[in-house]
């Protein structure tokens, strides 16, 4: 009996102790063991709280929305050196349709037929007998006009036999013609393999690119129509083109102005060549060249001029003053197309040679910003 009450008194002893060894056991685990994730007190005071989230403004209903203005305030002012850009105010004339420009080559074959360049068909030719003899005479009379050219050739070596020899100096109409000589052997290659090809677009070629015919291949009326679309295309340019007149003055000194300048406007280049009648095909660099040639052959044109310019008729003093970039009014009398040549002639008169074009450049330049 003493036995089993002293079983009975261990197993009682062992199942407190059990329960007291529980009961510590959370206390050493919060002592040896700390969160990954739980900051030492120490630190906590460093760790800056996350942002809050921005407040959205309110969103403000303007009734009416406030209007953009359509211009630049006059007080803003482009940059010194910024290309300028020509806003056109005058339409340049518009290019012609297909079928108007047969139409108005067929009137130049009846013109020419009229005035005897070119025979007119027989009057009982059909419509292909009479087709037929407008392309063979055409081909005639252009060759006789290219035959010309290889035959002006003698008339020039004996000119340049005769001043070489000491004879009479060389007289303006004489200097126009040789010029004239040059430029039509430089189409005349071109121009025999359209007409052996084409020869029927030859009159469109008049009217679209005429440029590229000789002299000695073109009609009267044809001749007046080339005159007078360059002389509009001019005029529309320099309605057009007032700023780039403006940006080149500003960049002359001591009334010259150097070709140099035409690179840093831009559209100089292609304005220029529009008011001097030239063709505006090509890059920059073609433009300027064809400027440069048509200034030296102005210099030595102006000191022929200023012997015989008294006897020039009205026809050759507004082709001195178109060659020139200058158009004086449509209503303006001969007197007074006169008086426009003589002005130029007294500005560029006693002018160095090496400043012989950017003179002339800066005269037709401030011609046209006045």
């Amino acid at each position: 009996m003493l036995r089993s009450i002293s079983k009975d008194v261990q197993l009682s002893l062992w199942t407190l102790n059990a329960r007291n060894s529980l009961r510590c056991r959370p206390a050493l685990v919060s002592r040896h063991y700390t969160p990954l994730n739980q900051i030492p007190d120490s630190e906590r005071s460093k760790v800056t709280p996350p942002p809050l989230p921005a407040s959205r403004k309110p969103k403000i209903d303007l009734r009416p929305a406030p209007i953009k203005p359509k211009s630049i305030p006059p007080s803003s002012k482009a940059l010194p050196n910024a290309p300028v850009r020509s806003k056109p105010t005058h339409k340049a004339p518009p290019t012609p349709s297909l079928n108007e420009a047969k139409v108005t080559a067929q009137k130049d074959l009846t013109d020419a037929q009229r005035h005897g360049i070119i025979p007119p068909p027989p009057p009982d030719a059909g419509w292909a007998k009479a087709t037929l003899h407008k392309l063979i005479e055409l081909l005639k009379f252009y060759y006789r006009g290219v035959k010309l050219i290889f035959t002006r050739r003698k008339e020039i070596a004996a000119i340049r036999e005769r001043i070489k020899a000491g004879g009479a100096p060389l007289t303006r109409a004489e200097f126009r013609f040789i010029q004239t000589q040059k430029d039509d052997v430089n189409k005349v290659v071109p121009f025999i393999i359209i007409a052996l090809l084409l020869e029927e677009v030859i009159p469109l070629i008049a009217i679209y690119a005429p440029f590229m015919l000789p002299s000695t291949c073109i009609l009267p009326s044809q001749r007046e129509r080339i005159e007078e679309k360059r002389a509009e295309k001019a005029l529309a340019t320099v309605e057009a083109s007032k700023s780039v007149f403006e940006a080149l003055k500003e960049r002359a000194s001591s009334n010259q102005l150097p070709l140099v300048a035409l690179k840093e406007v831009e559209g100089a280049p292609t304005t220029l060549c529009s008011v001097l009648g030239l063709s505006t095909l090509g890059m920059d660099a073609l433009r300027i060249r064809r400027i440069r040639q048509r200034l030296t052959f102005i210099t030595e044109d102006d000191s022929l001029l200023m012997q015989d310019h008294a006897t020039l008729s009205d026809h050759e003093v507004k082709e001195a003053l178109a060659e020139r970039g200058l158009f004086p009014s449509p209503k303006s009398t001969f007197a007074e197309k006169r008086n426009l040549l003589t002005w130029w002639l007294n500005a560029v008169q006693n002018t160095p040679s090496q400043d012989a074009v950017a003179t002339r450049l800066f005269l037709i330049v401030s011609r046209h910003t006045t």
